[in-house]
């Protein structure tokens, strides 16, 4: 229930939910007075002043009597006390008036006349109180009852008061709109009824209408009391009893049977739940009640509740047929069972007795207010690991006795309800009766028993009304995992530093030997205290946990390398909680610096211009982890999430340690420099590209001069000779799925750098596989993670498709460590950015370009029958042909050129048309992206002269200074705009959030490549909705690269499937692989598009 109860020093228990109090006008007259003669507590003082109305009201009743019985004494009291009551009198009227004058201002003046000047004077009837018209509840017999009146107020006809019902959404059930009933202070007021069966939903939402100014408390109270009669059912907490009917008078049945029906009651019901119900009932709900006893009403309303929610539920229930002719006491049984949701029945009069006396015999004991409950008592094991359960009963010191003493020392009465109790406690829970107990209500359990008590007979015997009190318990099981302590007796510091080490296994915080393990195994129900509260522990737990123990019993010896993979998963654990390192030594101590990174990390670093979002600082914290350990580590940020102004931050703050060198695609080696001088200007910049870059000597001496050094992957490789002589404080390389493959030579020359720390960037980490991610950690952090098989292997998924154990865990494990990595789709970054919406959109073939896809298959066949299975021939031809069917998917200048004109020609342009011409209505920008770049040379063309807008075509043949002109006249041209780019030059590095719509003209088999390009708009900056659409042809080699993005984007996060060869597949393979489905195609006519079926 929403709402406080307290007790008043007038011996009236005030309970006030909010803003509405649920006292009776004689009750708040009884306040009113307090407060007048000085009593009223401080909770009665606030219960008047948020009640000033019904405050006023009980001053005017006050003064009312006050003066009736000054005016009365004045005639009756003689003698000499007549001076003193009159003016003991007369002072009260005064009281009241000076309280009636604080609250509703002064007197008028008509009325501070003197009564001598009054005697000519019409006096101006007081108006007395008048409430406010209010839906109130009632209930009376299995029904609710609606009305809606106020104090001195008449109350409304049934019309209005059904609108008041619907405006609650009571409106769909079936009201009586027939009765009238008598309310004090409102007369005989019109009234709508209904089987409490028929509102129950109605009822339980009504329990938050405390607020609503149009209800009454009585609408609030049924709610709640809806509410509490849901959950005692619930809980288990009702009874059966079955109850006749009584007869009419002129009953033509038979004079030996009757009419019988079961009725479900409230059992066990709380009286911390039942008291302050009942102390809340307002007058209005107990209108034309026969319980007038606050407790008997609630108790009443309850049971009308739980008996309609139990028959509703087993009126769902199909029901056996019951007997055609009720005539033995099973009979009657049978035909009660048959009859659950509460569904008259006639039986003879005296079999249905004896059962409803027997019912009523059986449930007495649990039936309405629970008594006070014996208490179910089970202690810790002793030292012989027994566990000790007692039986004991409250005393009326508030203390507790054993159950036994309880039955001998109480009276008569409390003896024989304690029997009862016990009697229906050991009928629940059987151990009690077990024979070799000190004494009746005490037995000693098995561990597998105090178990069973703890998780499940506990509760069982807490819904039949018992306390129950067990020590503290986790029921979740145990976590497991190894423990290996180091102990560092070397001078050696680093990743080569050895150490003593040991191992055992832990569950959640305990920890335990090989022989430990042993010993709990050999028990039943194997438990253990993890603080100070009992923990199971997975038997397969333990003999995994011996298993590993024994495997790893040779291993007393590790470098800080060794450790650090065991910590991270990479040498597999079978337990799930992996391994956790403690002791001393350099990875104990490289965990213990991650575990201690600030929560709240500053967002405005010094030397950086500018303030940091809360991850990029929590990131910078991480780098700073990274330079204080000495090791390297990938920045994986999201595209668009700052790894740029991240990095800058810390090269800022680590500028001491020498210079840093970040190399970068050609397409950001301006991005970083304009994002120095803009987020660090203190950092002194060189920029190393370029024909006329340093060499020899002066680059020397430039790079001495710089705090920070840009260059490109190419300038790098080629002037590694010179850059590998540096030691650098940092090196950096964005884009870093750059060097994916460990065997190119990029990949060689970046390994000859020397530096302090090494530091990747991608948003990318796993592009094509989990190699990626091994190449790119293993460059910057040589041999630290092991060879590269054992590294995939560990981290590969046991089951395709689907997120294998511990490689899941040891991925995830390297996120903070070695890897930060977060993403857009994280609730807390996701803030910052705006909505994204991916369509797919099915593009038609013309003829032409069937018949060119056609051809390029058939030729395909042809040269595949003349080549070996398996020969670089035979896959060269293959891939040629795949290139080519995009082409023509595309359009068919894409793949031969000529000189007629590209309108009309491909669905694919049909559609880019329409895309751009709504773009453009709204005045927006788009950019679309194909993998063929002279392709998008003539389509920027084509679009420039449609539109008549400068649109340009992005790609990599373009010197960097057209590039970022380029860009730079994108971003800030006003109105709608276009741009083509290149997939491959423009789908990386670049900032191009001043379009909101992406057109993936031709897809590419990689998810991660699209996703970079289209993360060119979805980044931080944007500040509209952006739309992707993918273009796709329908039964061709547009639809086979879909599926196979689809399949993969399911499973990017943690590794990407191997690609697989076709170079084996037959004619008919090829076909299948590569040819149109016709089922699926869609061709282009003249004037529209058509489905062409097989």
């Amino acid at each position: 229930m929403n709402g406080a109860t307290a007790s008043c020093s007038v011996g009236v228990i005030v309970t006030i939910t909010p803003d509405r109090a649920v006292l009776k006008p004689t009750q708040i007259d009884a306040l009113a007075q307090a407060h007048l003669d000085g009593h009223a507590t401080d909770a009665e003082v606030r219960f008047l002043e948020t009640n000033q109305d019904a405050w006023v009201g009980s001053l005017w009743r006050l003064l009312d009597r006050a003066e009736e019985a000054l005016a009365s004494a004045r005639t009756s009291v003689k003698g000499p006390a007549r001076a003193h009551v009159l003016s003991d009198l007369d002072e009260d009227c005064f009281r009241i008036d000076a309280q009636l004058t604080a609250l509703t201002g002064p007197a008028r003046d008509d009325e501070l006349l003197p009564l001598a000047d009054l005697r000519d004077v019409e006096p101006e009837p007081r108006l007395p109180y008048v409430g406010t018209v209010q839906l109130q509840l009632s209930r009376t017999d299995g029904r609710i009852v609606a009305w809606a009146a106020g104090h001195n107020l008449r109350g409304e006809y049934h019309e209005d008061v059904l609108e008041r019902v619907r405006a609650l959404d009571g409106g769909a059930i079936e009201w009586d709109e027939r009765a009238t009933m008598k309310i004090p202070g409102s007369g005989r007021v019109s009234t709508l009824s209904a089987p409490v069966s028929s509102a129950l939903g109605w009822l339980v939402a009504l329990g938050d209408s405390a607020g609503d100014p149009s209800v009454g408390t009585s609408v609030t109270w049924m709610g709640q009391a809806a509410a509490l009669a849901v959950e005692l059912v619930a809980q288990g907490r009702v009874v059966p009893q079955l109850v006749q009917s009584k007869k009419r008078r002129k009953d033509p049945a038979d004079a030996n049977s009757g009419t019988f029906r079961l009725r479900w009651l409230p059992a066990l019901v709380d009286s911390e739940r039942l008291e302050p119900l009942a102390a809340a009932i307002p007058g209005a709900a107990m209108a034309g009640a026969r319980e007038q006893d606050r407790t008997k009403f609630a108790l009443a309303a309850l049971a009308d509740l739980t008996d309609a929610i139990v028959g509703v539920g087993a009126g769902q229930m199909e029901m056996p047929a019951a007997p055609p002719e009720v005539v033995t006491k099973n009979d009657v049984g049978e035909t009660t069972l048959c009859h659950l949701d509460g569904t008259p029945f006639r039986a003879p009069t005296k079999l249905g007795g004896e059962v409803v006396r027997r019912l009523s015999q059986w449930g007495q004991s649990v039936i309405g207010a629970a008594e006070r409950p014996l208490v179910v008592q089970l202690d810790p094991p002793d030292e012989s690991d027994a566990w000790h359960v007692r039986v004991l009963a409250h005393n009326d010191d508030d203390g507790l006795d054993p159950v036994e003493v309880a039955l001998a020392a109480s009276s008569k009465s409390a003896s024989k309800a304690t029997a009862a109790q016990l009697a229906r406690l050991e009928r629940l829970f059987p151990q009690l009766l077990r024979l070799g107990g000190r004494r009746r209500g005490e037995v000693i359990l098995s561990q597998d028993e105090a178990w069973d008590l703890m998780t499940v007979g506990g509760d069982t015997l807490k819904a039949c009304g018992f306390e129950v009190r067990v020590p503290q318990l986790k029921r979740k099981k145990a976590t497991a995992s190894l423990r290996l302590t180091s102990e560092a007796d070397e001078t050696v510091v680093g990743a080569q530093q050895l150490a003593d080490v040991r191992w055992s296994a832990v569950f959640d915080d305990v920890e335990l030997t090989a022989a430990e393990i042993a010993q709990l195994a050999r028990e039943a129900r194997p438990l253990v205290k993890s603080r100070g509260t009992w923990v199971e522990i997975d038997k397969n737990d333990l003999a995994e946990a011996a298993a590993a123990l024994a495997e790893r019993a040779d291993q007393t010896r590790l470098t800080g390398a060794d450790m650090l993979r065991h910590a991270l998963g990479l040498e597999g654990s079978p337990l799930s909680g992996g391994v956790n390192i403690v002791g001393g030594g350099w990875a104990a101590d490289l965990l213990r610096s991650v575990e201690s990174l600030p929560e709240e990390p500053t967002t405005t670093p010094e030397g950086f211009t500018g303030e940091l979002r809360s991850y990029q600082a929590d990131a910078l914290a991480w780098l700073a982890f990274l330079d204080d350990a000495g090791l390297g580590g990938c920045l994986a940020l999201d595209m668009g999430l700052g790894k740029t102004p991240t990095t800058l931050a810390s090269i800022a703050l680590s500028g001491q340690a020498g210079t840093a060198l970040v190399i970068a695609p050609p397409a950001v080696v301006g991005n970083w420099a304009s994002e120095a001088r803009k987020f660090v200007p203190g950092v002194n910049v060189l920029v190393h590209h370029g024909g006329n870059r340093a060499k020899g000597p002066a680059l020397g001496s430039a790079v001495r001069a710089a705090d920070l050094v840009i260059t490109t992957y190419g300038t790098a490789v080629r002037d590694m000779d010179q850059l590998s002589e540096f030691e650098w404080g940092k090196v950096v390389i964005d884009e870093a799925q750059a060097i994916k493959n460990p065997t190119a030579e990029v990949s060689q020359q970046l390994r000859r750098l020397e530096a302090r720390t090494r530091l990747a960037l991608t948003g990318t980490p796993i592009e094509n596989g989990l190699g990626d991610l091994w190449s790119i950690m293993d460059w910057a952090n040589p041999g630290l993670l092991g060879p590269r098989a054992p590294f995939i292997a560990q981290l590969t998924p046991a089951t395709k498709g689907k997120a294998g154990g511990d490689g899941e865990d040891a991925l995830r494990a390297l996120n903070g460590i070695l890897v930060y990595r977060r993403t857009k789709a994280e609730p807390a970054i996701a803030e910052e950015l705006p909505d994204r919406i991916d369509e797919l959109d099915h593009c038609a073939m013309t003829p032409e370009q069937i018949g060119l896809y056609q051809a390029v298959i058939d030729s395909l066949v042809v040269a595949t029958s003349e080549s070996e299975q398996g020969s670089n021939e035979r896959k060269g031809a293959v891939l040629a042909a795949i290139t080519a069917l995009k082409q023509i998917c595309n359009h068919p200048v894409n793949y031969q050129a000529d000189d007629v004109g590209l309108d009309g020609r491909s669905g694919k342009l049909n559609r880019l048309n329409e895309i751009i011409e709504t773009v453009f209505a709204a005045d927006e920008k788009i950019l679309v992206f194909t993998h063929f770049a002279t392709w998008g040379e003539k389509l920027a063309a084509y679009l420039r002269e449609r539109t008549g807008k400068p649109i340009e075509c992005y790609h990599g043949g373009l010197s960097r200074g057209a590039r970022d002109r380029m860009v730079d006249d994108f971003q800030s041209a006003s109105g709608a705009g276009a741009m083509v780019l290149s997939l491959k030059a423009g789908g990386t590095g670049l900032n191009l959030t001043a379009a909101n719509h992406v057109v993936l003209y031709d897809r590419w088999w990689n998810p991660a490549v699209e996703d970079q390009a289209r993360d060119r708009v979805w980044r931080i900056g944007q500040k509209n909705t952006v739309i992707c659409h993918r273009l796709v042809c329908p039964g061709t080699i547009d639809e086979r690269v879909e599926e196979v993005v689809a399949g993969k984007r399911q499973i990017a996060d943690i590794t990407l499937p191997k690609s697989s060869s076709i170079g084996d597949l037959d004619a008919e393979q090829l076909q299948q692989a590569l040819g149109i489905d016709t089922s699926q195609l869609l061709e282009m006519g003249s004037d529209d598009v058509v489905e062409v079926t097989a």
